[in-house]
């Protein structure tokens, strides 16, 4: 059992695991307040006492595997729904994942496929892969961030969370306030409304209601 003070190897192991979950901590060994705060903050998405100790349900929780569809209802609809805008869960029968921009698939998740298409509508090239249509260039970064093994469903899926913390919209997912998280991740995503990137935005009241449709709850 862990809390505020504890030091030592157990604390790096448990920074890691927190890191993997897409909070940026360093693994000092040290758990300090930034650990406790990334303690509560899991403690809470996954239903568990949130006071900030390391326990044996949290150290469990976080040694289970990982997919997003185990996690809070609200966020999995709402990769869902970034899916259904991007457009990707309509290609294939991987639910998007092994979707290269242009319509292409793959079949190699040992890494980004990192192919350069040229997209004449838009007059550019992309790397754009993936469920949420991940450009290379930004996924090396946050596979050495993220310690992410692969470019399988499960790494997808927790890069997909780690911008949307970047954006600062996780708690308004999962509290429910949807329009304010669209709006916060629209840099990220061009077929979100208001993106601006000259590409096909989907309306938020569509991108709303296919959320519901998938089981997101709306505040």
């Amino acid at each position: 059992m862990m809390r505020r003070g504890s030091k030592g190897p157990e604390v790096v192991a448990l920074q890691k695991a927190l890191s993997r979950e897409g909070f940026l901590l360093r693994p000092d060994g040290d758990f300090g307040p930034a650990t406790e705060a990334a303690v509560l903050k899991v403690q809470r998405q996954w239903g568990l006492t949130p006071d900030g100790i390391a326990g044996p349900r949290t150290l469990e929780a976080l040694a289970a595997p990982t997919r997003v569809e185990g996690r809070h209802p609200n966020m999995t609809a709402f990769l869902d729904m970034i899916a259904h805008a991007e457009g990707t869960d309509r290609i294939g029968d991987q639910r998007g994942y092994n979707v290269i921009v242009g319509g292409a698939t793959f079949d190699d998740y040992s890494d980004h496929p990192n192919v350069s298409v040229w997209l004449p509508r838009y007059g550019i090239h992309s790397t754009a892969a993936g469920r949420y249509q991940i450009l290379h260039r930004f996924w090396v970064h946050y596979k050495a961030q993220l310690a992410l093994p692969d470019f399988g469903p499960d790494s997808q899926d927790r890069y997909a969370i780690q911008q949307i913390r970047e954006r600062r919209a996780y708690d308004d997912i999962i509290n429910g306030r949807i329009r304010e998280a669209i709006n916060k991740c629209r840099n990220i995503w061009a077929s979100l409304p208001g993106a601006g990137y000259g590409q096909r935005e989907v309306p938020a009241d569509d991108l709303v209601a296919y959320y519901r449709q998938c089981g997101g709850m709306v505040a």
